[in-house]
């Protein structure tokens, strides 16, 4: 079944004041993707069962590659899981090796996942930005060693707002939003690595996601407590005018009545101030996607996706022969998935060019042709028998580190 047109997103940054990262992130499962490659096969000078052929031996390969992944990667981040239950055995220097290579492969596999890092320029602009609907966060950075927000995608979505005209229902506003957001971090005093997964963010709601924020009472909160405390101080004034009672006993109604007050004060501003937490906690229960070892399962699993998606269309598009260069080559891609699914993708030209020449699949490099459709299952077949690019992400964390 053909997938909803996606709508185009214009760019954020002028209302933002802040420049939302490019999206290489195909929003497409891979099966649809197959499927619309294998019915648009005669423009690409294949038959439908040729990209289905090709598809399904090109999943079975990243799968082993994936698989490989996912299997280090527990390896080497099990020790720093908040969840763990065992001891973290060495000494400093070896925590603190273990941990900068734990570190390393999960910005590897949000980088493979098509995530892209936020710097702090553009941390600092979404913060600034704001406003979580109305609750007040206060940001306390000494509490945390580091930390790094990751993004991948952004649309457009719509929330009601409330407003003078429409104080209760609220009018329909378009917001800006992150379709997938990415917290890493390390609290002070703790070799745990923390990781946490959001879907469907506001930009506007990225202060109160930071591990290192608290929810504090916002001006409106503060002025509901104060004016039930001036409306109770009100009426105890006038009944302290119209009182009879001798003067004595007056002063001692006044204090018992005043010390009521404030408790009923703190009370009050104590349930205002657990109303905000809740409130915050309820929005951003229902947009977590995962945390922690449950987020690394999440990226292998998206890795092994955008892997696929990229490889198929490199060596679909590639076959047609309309491309001559990486660029062609993106241009291509980004112009049928526009004409196909009015999507807007900044298509990652070099990783799909690189992954044709890991699972060798070029006919000629140079002359920017791929092998033929049987020759490349069967070299597919070959390469997943044998296990050649089984250990491929791990080596290139290793690339990386080195």
């Amino acid at each position: 079944m053909a997938l909803a047109p996606a709508r185009r997103v214009p760019p954020p940054a002028a209302r933002l004041g802040m420049h939302l990262p490019d999206d290489r992130y195909v929003p497409l499962r891979a099966d649809d993707l197959v499927a619309a490659l294998a019915e648009d096969a005669e423009r690409f000078g294949l038959r439908s069962s040729q990209v289905r052929a090709v598809a399904e031996a090109l999943d079975r390969v990243v799968a082993q590659e994936t698989e490989e992944l996912r299997r280090g990667l527990e390896r080497a981040y099990h020790p720093f899981n908040p969840a763990r239950d065992t001891l973290l055995l060495g000494n400093e220097d070896e925590r603190a090796e273990r941990a900068r290579r734990a570190r390393g492969l999960i910005a590897y596999v949000l980088d493979k996942a098509n995530f892209e890092a936020l710097d702090s320029t553009q941390v600092q602009a979404a913060v600034g930005a704001a406003n979580s609907h109305g609750i007040r966060i206060r940001v306390r950075p000494e509490r945390v060693e580091w930390i790094e927000l990751w993004v991948r995608g952004r649309t457009i979505g719509k929330r009601a707002v409330r407003t003078l005209r429409r104080p209760i229902a609220g009018e329909e506003h378009e917001i800006e939003l992150y379709r997938r957001l990415a917290v890493v971090f390390q609290s002070k005093e703790d070799d745990s690595l923390n990781l946490k997964l959001f879907r469907e963010i506001p930009v506007a709601d990225v202060e109160a996601l930071l591990p290192h924020a608290e929810v504090a009472m916002s001006g409106f909160d503060r002025l509901k407590v104060l004016g039930g405390s001036m409306g109770a101080l009100g009426g105890l004034a006038t009944q302290l005018l119209e009182s009879t009672v001798v003067a004595g006993h007056l002063l001692w109604v006044g204090v018992a009545a005043l010390g009521g007050l404030s408790v009923r004060s703190v009370l009050g501003y104590r349930r205002a101030k657990l109303s905000r937490l809740s409130q915050m906690t309820h929005h951003l229960y229902y947009q977590n996607v995962a945390n922690n070892a449950g987020v690394l399962d999440q990226l292998v699993a998206s890795i092994g996706q955008e892997d696929l998606k990229e490889a198929v269309l490199a060596y679909t598009i590639v076959h047609g022969g309309a491309t001559s260069d990486e660029t062609s080559l993106r241009k291509e891609v980004a112009g049928w998935l526009r004409e196909r699914f009015e999507v807007e993708v900044d298509f990652d030209g070099p990783d799909a060019v690189a992954t044709l020449a890991r699972l060798g699949l070029w006919a000629d490099r140079n002359a920017w042709t791929v092998c033929p459709t049987e020759a490349a299952v069967e070299q597919l077949q070959r390469a997943w028998q044998e296990r050649r690019t089984a250990g491929h992400h791990l080596r290139a964390t290793d690339e990386r580190k080195g």
